[in-house]
């Protein structure tokens, strides 16, 4: 659950103190894209495996199609490029340090689902090696 309050945490400071009147080309770029990957990632998931926290289902399915098949966390993939975006408008050394602390916060809980995930599925390691966990082929 740390991680969960660690993440809205960060995002909503990172929200909170973006400048919209900074928004540059580069910035509305990473908005969109996060919105197109997020958007993809709700459309091939299973609405019954979602879920904030780093936890696993009774029915819980392992889903490798769609997005899912070159990235393995493609809606932290659209967090981090959301957040990304919000903190280019504001550089400053702050907003950096937060940044990187949701950034190292989301490897520790897609690690922490992982394990879950390597466990519970006899597959995941096979698709955990064929795909990057936030960016494809990383």
């Amino acid at each position: 659950m740390i991680y969960v309050i660690i993440q809205f945490v960060c995002i909503i400071y990172l929200m909170i103190n973006a400048q919209f009147d900074h928004l540059d080309v580069l910035s509305t770029l990473l908005i969109v894209l996060s919105v197109i990957i997020g958007l993809l990632a709700v459309v091939n998931m299973r609405l019954s495996n979602l879920s904030i926290v780093p936890a696993l289902k009774d029915r819980h399915q392992l889903v490798t199609h769609g997005i899912y098949r070159i990235i393995r966390h493609p809606m932290y993939t659209s967090v981090l490029l959301f957040s990304l975006a919000f903190t280019l408008t504001n550089p400053h050394s702050l907003s950096l340090l937060i940044m990187l602390v949701l950034f190292i916060d989301l490897i520790l809980k897609s690690s922490v689902e992982e394990a879950l995930l390597t466990e519970r599925f006899n597959t995941y390691y096979d698709y955990k090696n064929k795909t990057g966990r936030f960016l494809p082929f990383l």
